[in-house]
């Protein structure tokens, strides 16, 4: 019989717990860089160091470059380094618009739009992220039946009551 635990929510909020659990992804990432250039200074080569982190070779040297470029503070991810979006924030504001309106139900045909209405190339990936960022939800399509009739839902309805 499993219980489930009790825990003690006075120390911090959930939203805090993920915000320190976030820094410390980050801290692990410039950690595994550091130790990358550890490697580097004690003559590892690039391609044993990397294959000892699991990264690739074009990885590492770009880890190198950085280095050094800048030292210690190049290696940590600066914010907002993940690109300038193709799509500004009235586009996506109008995009959501016009899904609603549409009732459009599928990234395919998200990415279509994008592709016709702003001239914009995106990833399916992307536009997944990008329907996640406006809090549009994801849900599974169920197949219809095509020899189905019409009135099965009403015809089973009257069965299971019988």
């Amino acid at each position: 019989m499993n219980r489930k635990p009790t825990i003690n929510k006075d120390f911090t909020s959930v939203e805090e717990l993920q915000i320190r659990i976030k820094k410390l992804e980050q801290d692990v990432k410039v950690l595994n860089k550091l130790y990358f250039i550890n490697d580097i200074y004690h003559d590892v080569s690039i391609t044993e160091s990397c294959k000892k982190l699991g990264i690739t070779r074009v990885t590492g040297h770009n880890w190198l470059n950085q280095w050094n470029e800048g030292g210690y503070d190049s290696l940590s991810r600066k914010s907002g380094s993940g690109g300038q979006s193709k799509l500004t924030p009235k586009q996506k504001e109008e995009l959501s618009k016009i899904i609603i309106e549409k009732e459009i139900y599928s990234s395919k045909q998200v990415l279509e739009l994008i592709k016709e209405k702003f001239n914009v190339e995106y990833s399916i990936r992307q536009v997944e992220r990008i329907l996640r960022d406006l809090k549009f939800g994801y849900g599974k399509p169920y197949t219809i039946y095509s020899k189905m009739p019409e009135d099965a839902e009403e015809s089973l309805k009257k069965n299971f009551k019988e």
